[in-house]
């Protein structure tokens, strides 16, 4: 699947280079997350993943911690897996993108209704349930890269129609609280996505409120997490090949180190993939298709191969 972009390009005046503390080189080997226990326990993967998936089907309710447990299971097989060479880690990371679609699906059609959809190798009813408080913008975040993993074009633009505001409303319905760059940034993506106005104006407004001096919340995550997903987006629409491998090589150095700062983080299977990222990485190597002069010149253990190459898709209907 590759992106369309039609609009002005993205020049460095247009979106300031903001600089954040790090050098830029290739990215070093990923620690490895790979435990004797997660090796033993991979093969129950699949049951755990259909009583998961079968829960949704009595009570759709239940798609927000189904979708926790299911991707903790995608992680734990790219952990024992790192290259996603078998088909089982695939199917795993597919039926993750599934069920944080189907998510969005439930939460976002008026109560009452019905909606079919494939997860994990079947067609599904589930009942729209509206907006909740897991109708979010980090869920949607989550749903919108792996679909951008897996080449679910229609998925991503599904995503792409759902309205800023309604996340907002639905996500802090509760009390929670998120940076307001998060909302420009998904604006961001929506607009580049569907071709709308405002591209390059909520980039920026993510990248300024994202500095940890802006007032922004979350530590050193903002640098070593957030902030590289964003620089790597801009230089993708500027086509910068150059520029796009040291923001992806950049990116991926920090990921390691936030996850390896110190015992507890190098644990955290959080830091087995960087989705963002690899989401970032998928649509180079797909755009490099069509336009040569682009080039994904970076290779790292943190960037599944045979899901950034889009190996298995196809493998079977999603």
């Amino acid at each position: 699947m590759e992106p369309q972009y039609t609009g002005a390009t993205i020049t460095r005046s247009a979106i300031p280079i903001f600089p954040r503390k790090s050098g830029i080189g290739i990215p070093n080997q990923v620690h490895d997350l790979s435990t004797s226990a997660y090796r033993d326990n991979a093969k129950y993967f699949p049951e755990d993943r259909a009583r998961q998936i079968g829960r949704i089907e009595k009570k759709t309710t239940c798609v927000s911690s189904a979708l926790s447990g299911v991707y903790l299971d995608a992680k734990i097989s790219l952990a024992v897996d790192p290259e996603a060479g078998m088909l089982e880690t695939w199917e795993a990371w597919v039926a993750t993108m599934q069920v944080a679609d189907a998510l969005f699906l439930a939460s976002t059609i008026p109560r009452g209704t019905e909606v079919e959809c494939m997860i994990d190798h079947e067609v599904r009813k589930l009942n729209g349930i509206g907006p909740r408080y897991f109708t979010n913008a980090s869920n949607w975040t989550t749903a919108f890269f792996l679909a951008v993993t897996c080449r679910e074009s229609e998925r991503v633009r599904r995503l792409c129609e759902i309205p800023v505001e309604l996340l907002r409303e639905a996500g802090e319905s509760k009390g929670t609280e998120y940076n307001e760059y998060t909302y420009h940034w998904i604006a961001a993506l929506q607009a580049f996505v569907l071709e709308r106005p405002g591209l390059v104006r909520h980039l920026t407004k993510a990248i300024e409120l994202s500095d940890p001096d802006s007032g922004a919340f979350g530590g050193d995550a903002l640098d070593k997490l957030v902030f590289p997903q964003m620089n790597t987006f801009r230089c993708l629409l500027e086509e910068d090949s150059d520029g796009f491998n040291k923001a992806l090589a950049q990116g991926l150095q920090l990921f390691k180190g936030y996850y390896t700062a110190d015992e507890e983080r190098a644990k955290d299977i959080k830091g087995v993939v960087p989705l963002g990222l690899l989401a970032m990485a998928c649509w180079a190597r797909d755009k490099q298709q069509h336009r040569p002069e682009l080039r994904l010149e970076v290779e790292s253990g943190y960037l599944p191969r045979y899901i950034l190459d889009g190996g298995w898709v196809g493998e079977f209907p999603t």
